[in-house]
């Protein structure tokens, strides 16, 4: 004889009445309303260190024989229609749970948005999943979902968010994802993926965001891609393509934010995406572009974020990038970049980050930066640079990192550098720095690590360097103090490492 369809999932159930022995089913009973079924059957089925499900309780809904007050309704991460007391949200996020999810997830046939991130699930992904036909989000990322995807996700026809980020998915990327018409993201990031991306996947008609950065992918870009007319941002760094970046690309007229880092992409960088009017944050660092920066990036006036460092590029910075107003980020570093830095680069309005290290630079650095009061980093080190250091790099009192080791620069230290209180690392070895050492760097409380070795620095060595509270790394080495040592140097109480090696130094 044929069971019942439902028979397994009352297993729970019974086992359950039974151990908290408050009613005995005749056999009479009715049977309980199919999302009780299903989401008992999640709490039976999960592994729940943290009880999370404490509140899952179904009692009251089993002293009435009728099962007409839906109780589910008021359990933790769960959301119901009040009409009709289908579940439409379920959220089971971030509760440390593992184990595997049983199918009768089916039976919540009105669910709407479903969140299983956060959590250890592992093995293959439960099909059933796709057949909550009414689904619109389906979050399953930081989990361990493993083995190849598999097939039936197109018959959640009216998906808008799907999140696998972060799993352990293996295989091809899934094809039927361009069956869902009206998907607005779509993110498969960090797992396994391999193989060439699908060129179907330029047909979405709506989609916004395209994450697929951190898989194995190989082969060519599809320059379908740039058909995507609604992409507001796409993520495929940390992949193995090769080839070029598709023209097609200038084609995406809402492009807010273009991610292909970490790739082993080649050829020069496209001029053409200067017409990515909407571009706010460009990431290209990490692939092997060669030729110049395209003069014609100094018309993304949205700019923000520009970085394009760990590559091969040669020529001189376009002077035109001192006009993207907007600009908060700019890293070339480890390129073959010559030329002076522009003058105005110092004057942009915005600037927080600047990061130039390991190029053929020369001449000085701007006389105005820092003068926005916005300056967080400044590492322009091995470089050619000379001149004197700008007055108001710390100007707002924000600046934390200061790197600019192995270049030419002379003159004496400014003195505005020892009221720098966010100040944490000091990197100047290796210059044409004269004069003495002010006064002051032993009182800036968040200084931890000061290189000043290899200049020409003389006279007096501060003795509040030895009540630095947390400066943990000293080298003075290589100057011409011509002097003793602050007799309370030793005492510095969060020092660890001091060097001041043939730094002409006298007495004991």
């Amino acid at each position: 004889m044929k069971k019942p369809p439902f028979l397994p999932s009352l297993l729970p159930f019974f086992l359950y009445l039974l151990k908290s022995s408050l009613l005995v089913f005749s056999a009479s009973a009715s049977p309980p309303p199919l999302p009780l079924v299903s989401l008992l059957s999640l709490k039976s089925s999960l592994k729940d260190p943290l009880s999370s499900f404490g509140d899952w309780d179904p009692t009251p809904t089993f002293s009435k024989p009728s099962f007409e007050d839906p109780v589910w309704c008021a359990w933790s991460g769960v959301k119901c229609n009040p009409k009709t007391a289908q579940v439409t949200s379920l959220d089971l996020s971030r509760r440390n749970l593992s184990g595997v999810i049983p199918p009768e997830i089916r039976y919540l046939t009105g669910l709407v948005n479903l969140n299983l991130s956060g959590n250890y699930f592992d093995g293959p992904l439960q099909p059933a999943i796709f057949k909550l036909s009414e689904l619109r989000t389906l979050d399953i990322s930081h989990n361990s979902f493993n083995s190849t995807f598999p097939p039936g996700v197109s018959k959640l026809r009216f998906l808008k968010v799907f999140n696998a980020y972060s799993n352990n998915f293996r295989g091809p990327l899934p094809q039927e994802f361009v069956r869902l018409r009206f998907l607005e993201q779509l993110n498969l990031g960090g797992s396994y993926f391999e193989g060439e991306m699908p060129a179907g996947y330029g047909s979405f008609t709506r989609l916004k965001l395209l994450d697929l950065a951190g898989n194995a992918l190989q082969g060519t870009l599809p320059r379908q891609l740039g058909f995507l007319t609604q992409l507001e941002r796409i993520e495929i760094g940390y992949n193995a393509f090769s080839g070029t970046i598709p023209v097609e690309f200038a084609l995406l007229p809402n492009l807010k934010y273009l991610d292909i880092s970490n790739c082993t992409l080649s050829g020069s960088l496209p001029k053409e995406l200067s017409n990515l009017t909407k571009l706010e944050v460009l990431y290209f660092f990490k692939n092997s572009f060669t030729g110049e920066i395209p003069e014609s990036y100094t018309k993304l006036k949205a700019l923000k974020v520009l970085d394009l460092s760990d590559n091969q590029l040669s020529g001189t910075i376009p002077e035109g990038l001192s006009s993207l107003t907007e600009l908060t980020w700019l890293s070339l570093i480890n390129n073959n970049l010559s030329g002076t830095i522009p003058e105005g680069i110092g004057e942009l309005p915005n600037l927080s980050t600047l990061l130039l290290w390991n190029n053929n630079l020369s001449g000085i650095l701007p006389h105005k930066l820092g003068s926005n009061g916005k300056l967080l980093s400044l590492d322009v080190s091995s470089n050619s640079l000379t001149g004197p250091i700008p007055p108001n790099l710390c100007y707002g009192n924000r600046l934390f990192k200061l790197i600019l080791f192995n270049n030419m620069f002379t003159h004496e230290l400014p003195a505005s550098l020892v009221n720098c209180t966010s100040l944490s690392r000091f990197r100047i070895q290796n210059n044409l720095l004269n004069g003495t050492i002010p006064y002051g760097f032993g009182l800036l409380t968040n200084l931890t690590f000061v290189d000043m070795s290899k200049n020409n620095f003389t006279g007096e060595i501060p003795h509040d360097l030895g009540y630095a509270p947390t400066l943990q790394f000293l080298n003075i080495s290589e100057n011409s103090f011509n002097v003793a040592l602050p007799s309370n140097i030793w005492g510095a109480p969060s020092l660890q490492i001091f060097s001041a090696s043939s730094a002409k130094l006298t007495g004991k």
